[in-house]
């Protein structure tokens, strides 16, 4: 690391370290790096899906408070239970009504809409207690501006895991020791913490420098399992022969969800990824809203994926889906578009629109 980059480091570490405990009975977990700016030689696109620390001890009737920095959320599920998913389908709802560019119905009319897991929209109450028997859950940060800290007090002896449902494999534990039993203290956590930013920020620089994938393949990121990502497409620009399938690929070991989205137009992509997350019409009065997921992003626009020209449903509009890295998920890693014509191709991630992509296809 540059000595430029050791002195920014430590400047956002100090500052960091003085309230990394906000009591005697409180102790502080950051979901995402708790720094402002990364220092100088990380690339600004890179994700850090990580608890900061990981692993942190507390006293049973203590309270463990979460900030949020970054698009995150916090759940501990009841003991010893696996984490919800992200999204899950809506009861009796099903995707109607989404027409093409050209004005014919998509093919997923009729299939599940997905929406949010509620506990991203409406979490429970901060300050809460938890003792494993009962889930909780900061929610996710919907609202405009900062969020504000959340915080659970662990009232029964035990190890505990919580979790980023946003972001799988992002998770920590906590341990909560009896009464009168030692723990460490707020400064031993802060240089733990320090040396996790150290090795994230590492590898994230090392991310930078790997090669791009061999062959006919584009990869989202490249990613870490330890939850370190690239926020890009590797490499930015492709360029093919006519007629040659192109991979479009995840990482092999990340926590992110992408989509390779393409359209003959800006606008038109532009639309597409503000339109991801939507209220439903009709969701219950007197409760929170039912936020859906766009279909339009959820699921392919084509079964099987046609051979590409830039002229598909009237906008040149062509989408894998969502991909993603989680064995135990349902969705795809990979998807396979063939460009039959030759021409420069644009796309991007509707999830993340800043991640941008083309291909440039030869004859």
């Amino acid at each position: 690391m540059h000595r430029t980059s050791t002195a920014a480091l430590a400047v956002a570490l100090c500052s960091l370290a003085l309230p990394a405990v906000a009591g005697a009975a409180t102790k502080t977990v950051t979901a995402g790096p708790p720094v402002e700016h990364p220092p100088s030689g990380v690339p600004k696109d890179a994700f850090v899906n990580e608890f900061f620390p990981r692993s942190i001890a507390v006293r049973a009737g203590d309270a463990l408070s979460f900030r949020i920095a970054g698009f995150h959320a916090v759940n501990l599920p009841v003991a010893r239970e696996a984490p919800p998913a992200l999204a899950v389908p809506a009861e009796g709802l099903a995707v109607a009504g989404a027409s093409d560019g050209a004005g014919a119905s998509f093919w997923f009319n009729g299939q599940p809409q997905l929406i949010l897991h509620p506990s991203l929209v409406a979490g429970t109450p901060s300050g809460g207690a938890y003792d494993g028997s009962a889930a909780a859950a900061s929610g996710a940060p919907l609202a405009a501006g900062p969020p504000k800290p959340w915080s659970v007090k662990l009232t029964k002896p035990g190890t505990y895991r919580f979790f980023c449902i946003i972001h799988p494999g992002m998770s920590g534990k906590v341990t909560v020791l009896p009464k009168g039993k030692p723990v460490p203290s707020a400064k031993a956590d802060a240089a733990r913490v320090r040396a996790q930013l150290r090795a994230a920020f590492k590898q994230a620089k090392a991310l930078a420098r790997r090669p791009a994938p061999k062959g006919d393949v584009i990869e989202a990121g490249p990613d870490l399992s330890s939850g370190v990502s690239l926020g890009r497409f590797t490499p930015a620009t492709k360029r093919v022969k006519s007629g040659a399938p192109v991979t479009l690929t995840m990482s092999s070991k990340t926590t992110e969800t992408h989509s390779f989205t393409f359209a003959r137009e800006a606008g038109t992509l532009k639309q597409v990824a503000q339109a991801f997350i939507a209220p439903l019409p009709g969701s219950p009065a007197g409760q929170p809203p039912l936020l859906g997921l766009s279909a339009q992003v959820v699921y392919p626009s084509d079964v099987p994926l046609p051979p590409y020209d830039g002229t598909q449903h009237g906008d040149g509009f062509l989408n894998t889906g969502i991909l993603d890295g989680d064995p135990t998920s349902p969705l795809p890693r990979s998807a396979t578009v063939t460009f039959s014509k030759p021409g420069t191709y644009r796309y991007i991630c509707a999830i993340h629109p800043e991640m941008q992509g083309k291909v440039v296809v030869t004859s």
